[in-house]
């Protein structure tokens, strides 16, 4: 028996696929699609959140920030993993590169999947697939 496939979202791609202005939404909407009925797992982190918000709240209408509270609160299919100690530490191993624009929740993202063992991410960061991870397309 196959594990599941767990894919983590950024919060490039909650943007996307929460608001329908944002340039890459109708990629979202189509990469989604795709994953859906692969019945992957979606993993993403409480900082994840915490910046997901905050550009929803930044960037798009209040009504958009409503939407993505209400996904982020009752998604069956969504699982949030708190971000620990040891992904802080080894996150300055990733923040200490020098790559422009490079943020320390992009860092602990980088740890928190190599210490769970994701390499698919769903997001339009660069920076993954600089850091070694998979973007889905």
């Amino acid at each position: 028996m196959a594990l599941p496939i767990k894919i983590f979202i950024d919060s490039s791609g909650f943007k996307a696929f929460i608001d329908p202005e944002d340039d890459f939404h109708l990629l979202a909407d189509k990469i989604l699609k795709k994953l859906y009925l692969q019945k992957v797992n979606f993993i993403t982190s409480n900082y994840i959140i915490d910046e997901s918000a905050t550009l929803v709240r930044c960037k798009s209408r209040p009504a958009v920030l409503k939407k993505f509270k209400e996904y982020v609160f009752s998604s069956r299919i969504l699982n949030i993993n708190r971000v620990t100690r040891l992904d802080e530490a080894n996150a300055w191993v990733w923040f200490q590169k020098d790559w422009s624009r490079l943020s320390f929740t992009d860092c602990v993202s980088f740890a928190q999947l190599q210490r769970l063992g994701i390499k698919r991410v769903f997001g339009f960061d660069h920076h993954f697939e600089q850091a070694g991870f998979i973007l889905e397309k």
